[in-house]
Parts: structure tokens; C-alpha cells; sequence
């Protein structure tokens, strides 16, 4: 990320917005490794069954290209969540040669609830308090900017994918999310 400026009527993230954007990222990092501590669960995991659960039912092939992950990795992760009745394997009704991963009723009501679920209330709880004093209009700004921002993170994340495996270099490292 740069700062500065970056031409006509267009302003580059400044140094005290990118110290808040990293801020906002590790804070949500950190949360997400002790939220699945909590729940029995790899780091990972919880981010594919949130990516699962907002996203909708996916292969674990596109589970892979999301994550960075081989799909080596993704069928053992994908067999750790089957066997904790969180996911299954089903049959895509649109294409009944596609297999998909699609969440199931215990990882919605225990794990991913929302501001029900006991992990995810402490959170809940704090956002609730946040963004009971942004006006209506505040907040739909506040949530165009949320997910224009994944949908930038997951293309950052897919460059650096890309050239990774252009590097060659990093490709015949064992993965340690293995």
C-alpha cells in the first residue's frame, strides 16, 4: 500500500489510513485465530467455513483458489469439518458431476450464528455498541466500503498467489498450513 498522491482527482491511502487499515486487519486476524481456538477448530477452517457460509455452497477447488491453499490441504481440512458435522459433501443440483462443500445445520447454529452464537457474541456485542451511533447513511457507506474491500483483498490475495507460483521458488516448499 502507498501513500501520497495519485493523480487527478484520485487520493492514495495516507500513512495514518493505512496504520488504521492494519490495525483493523491484525485486530480481525488475531480475533479470528482465538475465535477458532475457541471452537476446536484451525484458524483455516473457520475462514473457509465463513467463506462457505457467506459465499454459499463452493468445490473444493474454488475453496483452494480463495485460500492459497493445495488441494491436498483443502481435502484433509474438508475432511476435518465433515467428520466435526460443520460441512458436508454434497452433489451441486445445478451440475451433478460438481461436487460442493456446503454448510450444515450445527456449524450454522453453533459456530456461525451471528450475534446468537456464543463465540461470535463478544464481538457482536462491541460491533452493535459501534454502529449504534453512525447515522443510516454512515452505514451504508460503512458497508459498500466492507465489501469493496474484500473484493480488493481477494484480488491482492490472488496477485500474490499468481506470482508465487510464477516464482517457482515457493511452490516446492511444503505448505505448513498442512
Amino acid at each position: 500500500m502507498s501513500t501520497g498522491s495519485a493523480g487527478a482527482g484520485h487520493k492514495r491511502l495516507t500513512e495514518d489510513e493505512v496504520r488504521s487499515l492494519r490495525r483493523f486487519i491484525t485486530a480481525t486476524l488475531l480475533n479470528g485465530q482465538v475465535t477458532a481456538d475457541a471452537a476446536g477448530l484451525h484458524p483455516v477452517d473457520l475462514y473457509v467455513l465463513n467463506l462457505v457460509d457467506v459465499d454459499g455452497a463452493a468445490t473444493a477447488g474454488e475453496l483452494a483458489k480463495h485460500t492459497g491453499l493445495t488441494t491436498g490441504a483443502i481435502t484433509k481440512l474438508v475432511d476435518r469439518l465433515v467428520r466435526s458435522g460443520l460441512v458436508e459433501r454434497a452433489r451441486d443440483p445445478a451440475d451433478r458431476r460438481r461436487v460442493v462443500i456446503r454448510i450444515i445445520g450445527k456449524a450454522t447454529a453453533e459456530t456461525l450464528g451471528g450475534a446468537s452464537a456464543p463465540l461470535f457474541a463478544p464481538v457482536a456485542t462491541r460491533m452493535d455498541r459501534l454502529i449504534s451511533g453512525f447515522t443510516d447513511e454512515q452505514r451504508a457507506v460503512l458497508a459498500e466500503f466492507f465489501d469493496l474491500a474484500a473484493d480488493q483483498l481477494r484480488h491482492a490475495t490472488e496477485d500474490l498467489q499468481q506470482g508465487r507460483r510464477a516464482s517457482g521458488g515457493d511452490a516446492s516448499r511444503p505448505d505448513p498450513r498442512e
